[in-house]
Parts: structure tokens; C-alpha cells; sequence
């Protein structure tokens, strides 16, 4: 079976989810490569991830970004044991890389076709998906999110749960439709949410740790034809959007912190 994925840049979880999918996937899941599309890392969101993280969560997260960014180069150089970046991890695994502006432009289309690609798997994809992509591979289109759906739909999920005071969170994988995080559930692993957690550790736990072993599981019911999907129920759902100011005092009441 081949897969294609939907992605975006990032130096922190998607490098290493990515990573450990790959070591998990079946071996019959060959991946055959990656869009990776202009996402969350823009100048213009810089405003709202200042409010969001403060200076300290700012400056903790601008260092870690530049180590990152150097361990990559250095990785390109000489080669390291590790992935810093999106594009190393799929250096890494060699996986070759998309750049299209649109996927749901006709010729992004045809090139799906023309790969053979039977499923797509979106990891923190950008765009929205449209009907013509949802029907263009065979086995359809699937979606890993950093909570447990229908509840915690949208943006920034493992924020929302600890700054609402839960005590667990998880990750699903459930096929697309064009809908927010809407269509049937494959499969959720729940994820505890400690104590001492901050949004960088939880996210860490759940994305990486449980989200790669959901999806390459998810990728193995899907090539054997067993899938089971459970509902994904609009009337349970909820939303949430980037954070206004009252949720992120909020979290900070609750001792909750960015790093």
C-alpha cells in the first residue's frame, strides 16, 4: 500500500511523530512522499504565540528553536543521530518532498494518481482538505488529532484541556471529511495528563509517544480491510479556536506552563 503525507514545518513533534511512525508502520506501507505545506511557523502569528507563551515561554521556545535549527544544519553536514526538522526526518527515511501550493489543485491531484498512492495521512496538514482529494486515493484520507474526539475539535487541543482543568487527554485518527475534524474514528488512545505537565511535555507525550502508534496501527487496519470505526458524533462535539486572553490566564491560574 502507498501512502503520501500531508504536512507542515515544525522543529519540535512532527519530526520525531514522523520518525517513530516510520520505525512502526507496517513494512508493507511504503511511504512514497510528503507535501510539506507553509503552516503555523509565519511572522503574522508571532503576536498571538507572545501573548500565548509570554516571554519566558518565548525565549524557552526561540532557544530550543535555534538548537534545532543547527542540529538540522549539522545533521545535512555530517549526519547526527536524531531528526530536528520536518525535512530530516523525511531525509532520514528517505522520503522525497512536495512543495504544491494548493493539494487540492487538479494537477496535485493527478500526481497522487499518477504515484499510485492509495491512502493519504494528514499530520498537522494546513489546508482544508476539499471533496476532490477526500475521493481521489482509493482508501481514502486520515487525520491525526491531539485529542480525544468529538470533544476538543480545533486548534491548539492539548492547551484547552489543561487550561479546563481535565485529567486526560489522547489522540485520534479518523478519516476526513470536509468537515473540522469530523468523519468516523479509527482508533483513540487515551493519554493521562499529570501534575507537572506543561503543553510542551503533553504534547510530547500524546503526539509522539501514543499518536505515532495510533496511526501506523490505524495504517495496518486500513491495508488489512478491518477497519471498525466508531462515531464521531456532531451533537457531542466542541470547538475551540486559537486562545483568547481569559483562557490563557486561566491556565496560567491553574499553574499550568508553556515549558
Amino acid at each position: 500500500m502507498n501512502l503520501f503525507l500531508l504536512t507542515q514545518p515544525d522543529a519540535f513533534y512532527i519530526p520525531k511523530l514522523l520518525d517513530r511512525f516510520m520505525q512502526e508502520k507496517p513494512n508493507s506501507a511504503r511511504v512514497v512522499g510528503a507535501a510539506v505545506l507553509k503552516g503555523e511557523i509565519a511572522l503574522g502569528n508571532v503576536p498571538d504565540y507572545l501573548r500565548l507563551m509570554g516571554v519566558r515561554g518565548t525565549v524557552l521556545n526561540g532557544l530550543d528553536f535555534a538548537r534545532h535549527k543547527g542540529l538540522d544544519l549539522l545533521d545535512r553536514v555530517v549526519g547526527l543521530n536524531g531528526v530536528y526538522s520536518v525535512r530530516g526526518a523525511l531525509r532520514s527515511h528517505n522520503i522525497p518532498e512536495h512543495t504544491p501550493e494548493n493539494v487540492n489543485d487538479a494537477a496535485f491531484l493527478n500526481f497522487l494518481c499518477e504515484q499510485n498512492v492509495d491512502l493519504v495521512v494528514s499530520i498537522a496538514c494546513p489546508q482544508i482538505v476539499r471533496e476532490d482529494l477526500l475521493h481521489c486515493p482509493p482508501k481514502g484520507v486520515i487525520n491525526i488529532h491531539g485529542a480525544l474526539l468529538p470533544k476538543y475539535r480545533g486548534k491548539l487541543p492539548s492547551f484547552w484541556v489543561l487550561a479546563n482543568g481535565e485529567e486526560k487527554t489522547g489522540v485520534t485518527v479518523h478519516y476526513m471529511n470536509e468537515e473540522l475534524d469530523d468523519g468516523p474514528i479509527i482508533i483513540q488512545k487515551e493519554v493521562p495528563i499529570r501534575p507537572g505537565d506543561t503543553l510542551h511535555s503533553l504534547v510530547l507525550r500524546s503526539k509522539v509517544q501514543f499518536g505515532a502508534s495510533a496511526l501506523a496501527e490505524a495504517v495496518q487496519q486500513i491495508e488489512s480491510g478491518r477497519v471498525r470505526t466508531t462515531e464521531n458524533s456532531e451533537e457531542e462535539a466542541t470547538y475551540f479556536s486559537f486562545p483568547p486572553q481569559d483562557a490563557i490566564d486561566r491556565f496560567r491560574d491553574r499553574g499550568r506552563r508553556i515549558r
